[in-house]
């Protein structure tokens, strides 16, 4: 159903809404338990300049092309903070029908020149979503470009004991209350998830609120591992946030911490082909690889990219304390957790 320019997609236990301004998702919840946990929101007037007339960032969004601010040059041509396609009202190609709870919609930078199809899918029965995003590179040139998926979560989801989860692994601090002076040490001041050695403090990465400050945590994923995940769980509500995907797809994951007005605002898990927060003249004219892992891809003219994700929600009580593994099939979701010490495992089929 489309409505006020925006999309719904139901089925028998949960609702999610998509924006068409931005193609931002604004929510997925239970039908019995009402809370979103992707209500989060950064008005336009705390954007940069380069967005003013654009979109406030809203919900979890994707940034294509660049992360972060465009260079100087790249600001003179327009190029927009977290790249355009937040920035640009999305085309429906095709809607959801009786048989089917799926919608195709599609945007096209018109700076950048890179045009993206997005299938979203949500499973008949369960409260699963699929995302696929298929990226063509129209210009008659390959460049260096960037995909992040910009899952943020706020409201009353987030409060002082809201836990995250993940599979990561080493990784560096950057931004906020801890901008670094550079990026040649970055393995040298490198950690392991979930204990982040910040400059003044060490920090479990896990819990809300460890510190009264702003900032963000960038890791890869161990060699050892093939699929990615990460959730984000509101233990006093009931309700996790997972994704899963293919490392392959997204080798980074960017843990952002917002802490205004003496609480935590926000929280968000980035999964993405970046983590380092550099222009791409830097990174291709500098070393700049994590153990190994560049913070870029490369598409060539014409080249077509395909990457996928998929999304899910879970109710959990007080006594859970934290997601062990997750792994899945064509049909089910496997997740391993710990609660009140003890090992436990529920799955989702879809």
């Amino acid at each position: 159903m489309t409505k006020s320019n925006t999309i719904l997609l139901k089925n028998e236990k949960v609702t999610f809404e998509m924006a068409l301004e931005g193609s931002a998702f604004l929510k997925f919840e239970f039908q019995d338990q009402k809370l979103n946990p992707l209500d989060w929101s950064l008005p336009i007037e705390r954007l940069p300049d380069t967005n003013i007339g654009s979109f406030p960032f809203r919900g979890q969004f994707l940034c294509l092309g660049t992360w972060g601010m465009p260079t100087d040059g790249e600001k003179k041509a327009g190029l927009k903070f977290y790249g355009e396609v937040n920035t640009e009202v999305w085309d429906i190609v095709q809607t959801q029908t009786k048989e089917t709870q799926q919608v195709i919609t599609h945007c096209l930078e018109p700076n950048q020149q890179l045009e993206v199809l997005r299938t979203v899918t949500l499973s008949e029965t369960a409260p699963v979503l699929e995302v696929t995003e298929t990226v063509t590179n129209q210009l008659p040139i390959g460049r260096p470009y960037n995909m992040l998926q910009h899952a943020t979560f706020g409201g009353q989801f987030i409060n002082q004991k809201t836990i995250i989860s993940s599979n990561a692994g080493k990784g560096f601090y950057q931004n906020g209350d801890y901008r670094r002076a550079t990026y040649e040490d970055i393995e040298a001041t490198s950690y392991d998830w979930p204990m982040a050695q910040l400059p003044d403090v060490e920090v479990d990465l896990r819990p809300s609120k460890q510190i009264e400050k702003t900032f963000n945590s960038s890791h890869i994923f161990p060699d050892s591992t093939t699929t990615a995940w990460a959730t984000i769980a509101n233990r006093e509500d009931g309700l996790l946030i997972g994704y899963i995907w293919d490392k392959k797809d997204y080798p980074w994951l960017n843990i952002w911490h917002q802490f205004e007005e003496g609480k935590v605002k926000g929280r968000a898990l980035e999964f993405a082909t970046c983590g380092m927060w550099q222009s791409f003249e830097y990174m291709m004219t500098t070393d700049s690889r994590f153990f190994g892992q560049n913070s870029f891809e490369f598409i060539d003219a014409g080249e077509t990219k395909s990457k996928s994700y998929k999304m899910f929600l879970l109710k959990i009580d007080k006594s859970f304390e934290g997601v062990d593994d997750i792994q899945f099939n064509d049909t089910e979701i496997d997740i391993s957790f710990t609660k009140s010490g003890q090992e436990t495992k529920e799955s989702i089929k879809y």
